[in-house]
């Protein structure tokens, strides 16, 4: 494996492992916003799906949803990178 490689594979694994915490703290939160909305502890589908509306349409979550955005492209980049590089599959 070239070092180039291993260099954005490692680059990568990092930024799944952001993506997955910002993933389930965005989780997390939907399931407050829906939590509060509804009075249920268990919130329905329909109230989760619009408190997820709530939540990406909420300036104090913007910090969050950015770096989700970023996290994710940055986990697809390397893979994408290597796939358009002619030895990258060598």
């Amino acid at each position: 494996m070239d070092q180039t490689v291993a260099l954005l594979l490692s680059i990568q694994s990092v930024c799944f492992a952001l993506w997955a915490v910002l993933s389930y703290r965005a989780l997390f939160q939907i399931r407050a916003i829906a939590a509060g909305r509804s009075g249920q502890v268990f919130p329905g589908p329909v109230t989760f799906l619009s408190a997820m509306g709530v939540w990406l349409n909420d300036p104090a979550h913007r910090t969050v949803r950015i770096l989700w955005l970023l996290a994710l492209v940055g986990t697809m980049a390397p893979s994408i990178w290597i796939a358009l590089t002619s030895d990258g599959l060598q």
